[in-house]
């Protein structure tokens, strides 16, 4: 396998987010703190956030996975859809939202912080000039360009723009703005917004239970940017919304998942040898092959949840909530950990160290033009940065965990549902990789 091939070293860096690329080899940054923040989504920003002002209190301890929330998504022409045919034989799907449970939201009756805005190595001309070509009004670009007001970095410029004037923005000017405050680590609400599938604005907010005048506002504040739909102003959200079991339900929503459920039918004509094939790589056949051959028996054939052919370690996880760890060192589980580990049970602590599970993918996996079950799908930037891995199930679905934070859960998502977890207005490409040891 080439070195342009192969995603490199993360030297205790930063996985989901940024890096650098040498000579083809994907570098990150030295930082454990870096790697924690980049790894944590939207919604445990929001909980870091609030726990600022919160007394300490000890950590919940769960017995097991915490189950989730599952909420159908009714109305919708896509909450029902075949798949395509393929190897992996006759596939249908029922899209649902999952949302956190209430123990993994802590909201209380206090504000944020005034928000301010960074943006990294923007000179005080070139931030002017910036302001001037936004979508503003006289009077929002008045306050905006007042120098006096603004506080010089090393690498860049602090802007502390007025609530009201945050929530007045028109949504090209949101847009022009935070697509650039998302190049920053200190505006974390932006480089980790609140993301669903762009255009699915009233699939996002169903049957939330939100009041009608929270829903209005978060709408308003909602964005597009690149495939995704955005929102990152909980804070001048959370300042209209005096109730906290509104704010509990705002945040539960904004931090939903949009997930499948996802069946095989076998008909007593399919050729079982063959899907048994697609469906038992790391040498599964035993268990995979006989329940195969018992469901074409039926007359008519029957269906089967694709959990059921998933390797354990992804069987038990499917659609559940890592619990919080307790008396380790380990961090929270995240996407590559969860990549590199599909095949395992128990899972490989090892692949906490990210220079375990790169020198494994260099010796390991090759590159291949096409996914099959189980090969690992990598996410990176036009410069090779890293920004995702999931492992590829059938027909463009992965099995995936986006990012490390304890309210990701693992689930089931088309790719094109996987790249708007990551709003970037510049292209990803994806990256197969199979491994060596689990080609049958």
């Amino acid at each position: 396998m080439s070195e342009n091939s192969v995603p490199g070293g993360n030297q205790g860096g930063q996985p989901e987010g940024e890096g650098k690329s040498q000579q083809g080899m994907l570098i990150y940054l030295p930082s454990r703190w870096l790697f924690g923040l980049c790894l944590l989504q939207f919604a445990l920003l929001i909980s870091l956030a609030l726990m600022h002002w919160l007394p300490e209190r000890p950590v919940p301890v769960f017995p097991a996975e915490h189950p989730p929330v599952l909420k159908p998504v009714v109305g919708e022409s896509e909450l029902f859809f075949k798949g395509k045919p393929g190897p992996w034989g006759e596939l249908s799907y029922v899209r649902i939202n999952i949302e956190p449970p209430d123990e993994f939201v802590p909201v209380d009756d206090r504000q944020f912080e005034p928000t301010r805005w960074h943006f990294l190595n923007y000179s005080r001309a070139q931030l002017t000039a910036f302001f001037n070509a936004c979508d503003l009004t006289l009077p929002q670009r008045a306050v905006l360009t007042d120098t006096s007001k603004w506080q010089g970095t090393t690498n860049g410029i602090f802007v502390t723009p007025p609530n009201d004037l945050i929530l007045e923005l028109n949504t090209r000017a949101r847009t022009q703005i935070y697509t650039v405050l998302a190049e920053s680590e200190e505006n974390p609400f932006h480089v980790w917004p609140g993301t669903f599938r762009n255009g699915g604005l009233d699939e996002w907010f169903r049957e939330s239970g939100l009041a009608p005048a929270t829903l209005a506002l978060v709408k308003n504040l909602a964005y597009p940017r690149g495939p995704s739909l955005c929102f990152s102003d909980m804070p001048q959200a959370f300042s209209r919304i005096p109730s906290i079991p509104e704010r509990r339900r705002l945040v539960k929503t904004v931090s939903r998942q949009s997930t499948l459920l996802m069946k095989l039918h076998v008909a007593p004509t399919d050729n079982i040898g063959a899907l048994a094939s697609y469906w038992a790589r790391g040498g599964r056949a035993k268990d995979i092959a006989p329940l195969l051959e018992s469901l074409s028996k039926v007359p008519g054939g029957a269906n089967i949840d694709v959990a059921h052919l998933l390797p354990p370690f992804a069987r038990k996880r499917l659609n559940s909530y890592p619990y919080p760890l307790t008396q380790t060192n380990l961090p929270p589980p995240d996407c590559f950990w969860t990549a590199m580990n599909f095949f395992n049970e128990p899972p490989d602590e090892r692949y906490n160290d990210y220079d375990v599970w790169r020198k494994e993918l260099q010796s390991d996996f090759t590159a291949v033009p096409e996914a099959t079950f189980g090969d690992l799908v990598f996410f990176l930037r036009a410069d090779g940065t890293p920004l995702h891995a999931a492992v590829y199930i059938a027909d463009d679905v992965v099995f995936t965990k986006n990012g490390g934070s304890l309210t990701q859960p693992w689930i089931l998502m088309k790719l094109e549902d996987v790249l708007s977890k990551y709003p970037t207005i510049v292209p990803m490409r994806a990256v197969t990789f199979r491994s060596n040891k689990h080609r049958t």
